[in-house]
């Protein structure tokens, strides 16, 4: 399972500066976090109109 039903979670981007892959474990990174993007996982939604959405 990657999400777990009624949980919250919070997306995260991960920028690394890396001119080689080799070098991945050492590079410098930031991460940004976006308050806008944090949500909870559900299992089924019950509005019609967000299932006709796919």
């Amino acid at each position: 399972t990657i999400l777990n039903s009624m949980h919250k979670y919070q997306p995260r981007l991960h920028v690394v500066r890396c001119a080689e892959l080799i070098n991945l474990p050492y590079s410098t990174f930031r991460t940004f976090v976006f308050k806008e993007t944090e949500f909870i996982a559900v299992t089924a939604y019950q509005n019609e109109k967000v299932n006709l959405l796919n």
